[in-house]
């Protein structure tokens, strides 16, 4: 024959008036389900026995709608746990380390599976979580006795001992801070030595079996700490990565910088070689003969080599407009991701910047200088030639 279930009697439970022992109480028969389980407690030996429950009334009393008295004690082990209230559930070690899988609170009307959850084990289920949390940090739990051992700086035990009463400050968002950060795959080694470090640190100084309630009760503080401790990690952890980028990066636009005038180079060489031909080469020219055709050649070759020359460095001030822009947006980016750090990155940058901008100025200082040495080159051959253009080539 089947073998009575807990769920059979949590019926039982939720409509039996108890008595202020909470050893029994009156049952009202609401429904034919706890009429059918009290006939099977009162026939079958191996459900008397497991349930936990005597019938106390005649059997006659045993009718749909009818009351009866029990005598109610805790079912078999393996059945569930019956307890008066949540301090009777976490009494067991095991119990305040991981949820029973079938209880019912008498004080509560809470049975394991109702949706409806009363604070008291809201709070219970919250400070497993916290428990859970903890067991990552630590080097061994012992959940049979409840007790959690640290290694850091020193080795320090703690055996999970609480009550309601003390859970009471324990809020939802703190423990979820601390399950995110602990669960968290990145850096994971490295967040539990911290952790566990830091537990070590706030509870060495407090009797063994007040640490856990004291942890419970600074458990913010504890956070607090914890997650600081990961900032500076993790900064001193990026540091050499951040530097190393940062300087390639550097380098790497300090080479582009310099490339925008080194690509120009021969032809800004030129310019003292073209104002030199310009200045030996126009001649006073009367009539058109050589000479004034040889003046005219010099001053469109020279006019060409600024055009040719005003091209190029456009482009490179284009060039360098981009890898401002570039620069810029690296800059923010390192600023937002790495705020820790960027303010040691940021002078760098700076150098950089200034150094297009004196590029920029001498860019157009050459293209300045050219093209005044274009307006000159024309004045000059306006003063010697004499002879118009369009007479010389009808002549």
């Amino acid at each position: 024959m089947a073998r009575i279930t807990f769920d059979q009697l949590i019926p039982l439970y939720r409509h039996t008036v108890f008595n202020a022992a909470k050893t029994g109480g009156r049952l009202h028969i609401a429904d034919h389900s706890i009429l059918e389980t009290l006939n099977f407690i009162n026939t079958d030996d191996d459900a008397f026995r497991d349930s936990g429950i005597r019938i106390e009334s005649d059997a006659d009393k045993l009718v749909l709608g009818g009351n009866v008295d029990l005598e109610i004690s805790t079912p078999r082990t393996g059945l569930g746990l019956l307890a008066r209230d949540v301090d009777g559930v976490i009494a067991a070690a095991a119990h305040r380390i991981r949820e029973p899988s079938h209880y019912y609170v008498i004080s509560e009307n809470f049975a394991y599976n109702d949706t409806t959850v009363p604070d008291s084990i809201f709070r219970y289920r919250l400070v497993l979580r916290l428990v859970r949390s903890l067991s990552e940090a630590a080097a061994f739990v012992d959940p049979h006795h409840a007790e959690a051992t640290f290694l850091g700086r020193g080795r320090l035990r703690i055996p999970v001992v609480f009550k309601v009463a003390d859970i009471g400050s324990v809020t939802a968002a703190t423990v979820d801070e601390l399950e995110d950060f602990v669960f968290e795959k990145i850096h994971k080694d490295q967040k539990t030595a911290i952790l566990s470090s830091n537990v070590i640190e706030l509870c060495r100084n407090q009797p063994e079996n007040d640490r856990f309630r004291f942890l419970v009760a600074h458990l913010r503080e504890l956070v607090l700490k914890t997650q600081d401790g990961y900032k500076l990690f993790a900064s001193e952890f990026s540091y050499e990565k951040i530097k190393t980028k940062t300087e390639e990066a550097i380098s790497d636009y300090t080479n582009k910088i310099h490339k925008t005038f080194h690509d120009i180079q021969n032809q800004v060489m030129g310019v003292p070689v073209a104002t030199v031909i310009v200045a030996t080469q126009l001649k006073l020219a009367k009539e058109c003969a050589v000479e004034f055709w040889a003046n005219l050649a010099v001053s469109v070759g020279a006019t060409l080599f600024v055009v040719l020359l005003t091209i190029a460095v456009v482009n490179q001030l284009m060039t360098l407009s981009s890898i401002a822009g570039d620069l810029l947006r690296q800059r923010e980016k390192l600023t937002k991701e790495y705020a820790t750090v960027a303010e040691q990155f940021l002078p760098l940058y700076s150098g950089l910047k200034k150094r297009i901008n004196i590029h920029r100025v001498i860019l157009w200082g050459i293209l300045i200088v050219c093209w005044v040495g274009v307006g000159m080159t024309w004045f000059i051959y306006h003063r010697l030639t004499t002879p118009e253009l369009s007479a010389c080539l009808h002549s």
